[in-house]
């Protein structure tokens, strides 16, 4: 009882760990985006990645003979483990793609330019490769493996995320920063707790049932590359053969969505 009631009480603080040590290694920062700030922060999340790594496998060695495996940090079922996470998501977003070629901007993902200009920013390599990286590392490998092992996976799909969700929280040191007035600050970022709390829900289920690093982490970066569907922008198209399109497909794409998630086709084994 009292090593469970321990690891529960560090699978909850991992993610406190996450956010302070990001925030230290940038306590002069003024600016997030920054690429010095960004730089900076890559260190703090690194650091916590390789803490959170070893103290739950620490944990996890008193439940299991492999505690890296069990994280889902392991080398098999790549192929699924890639593929799965890229279809489900671009079976989400298909409403999307489908907008973009409509507006005819659907070939800037042929544009060996356009890819060149965004491996050289900054910001796009934390919102799409280290942030997805280091974040579910922390949050769903380590916190939410651990804190599975105590409460059990379905408490846990519903528990978990709210750390994750609130840690985007200190982003409103950053916007103080900026100028922004506390109140919009507040508004903005509790609005995004709403969304990333969904999003967190989604991610702890496929971490607990693949046991696989690599299924949240494309997806996270898939969905940070996409935003938020863009439903209400479907009210804007003048053409009524455009909207009727626009709808189908988005229903289409939430459809085979919900389909691969829930019959879990294709889906590396744990």
């Amino acid at each position: 009882m009292g090593l469970s009631l321990s690891a529960g009480l560090v699978s909850a603080c991992l993610p406190l760990s996450y956010v302070l040590l990001v925030q230290l290694f940038d306590r002069n920062g003024t600016d997030r985006n920054n690429p010095q700030s960004i730089q900076r922060r890559f260190q703090g999340a690194i650091l916590s990645n390789l803490i959170s790594i070893v103290v739950t496998a620490y944990y996890l060695k008193d439940f299991t003979h492999n505690p890296l495996s069990e994280m889902g940090i392991r080398w098999d079922s790549m192929s699924e483990s890639i593929a799965y996470p890229f279809v489900l998501m671009n079976a989400f977003y298909l409403g999307q793609f489908v907008m973009q070629y409509i507006d005819k901007t659907l070939w800037h993902y042929a544009d060996s330019y356009e890819w060149k200009t965004c491996w050289n920013s900054w910001v796009w390599r934390r919102d799409i490769i280290v942030g997805p990286i280091t974040e579910e590392i922390v949050f769903r490998c380590c916190s939410s493996t651990l804190m599975a092992r105590v409460l059990g996976d379905q408490l846990t799909m519903f528990l978990n995320p709210i750390p994750f969700a609130a840690s985007h929280f200190h982003h409103i040191w950053d916007d103080q920063r900026k100028g922004h007035s506390l109140a919009h600050s507040i508004l903005q970022r509790g609005f995004q707790f709403c969304y990333t709390y969904v999003f967190g829900v989604f991610a702890t289920y496929l971490q607990l049932t693949t046991r696989h690093a690599l299924v949240p982490i494309i997806a996270h970066s898939i969905c940070n590359a996409q935003g938020l569907p863009l439903w209400l922008e479907i009210g804007n198209y003048p053409k009524r053969r455009d909207r009727s399109i626009l709808y189908a497909s988005y229903g289409a794409g939430f459809a085979a969505f919900v389909y691969l998630l829930y019959s879990r086709n294709g889906m590396p084994i744990p």
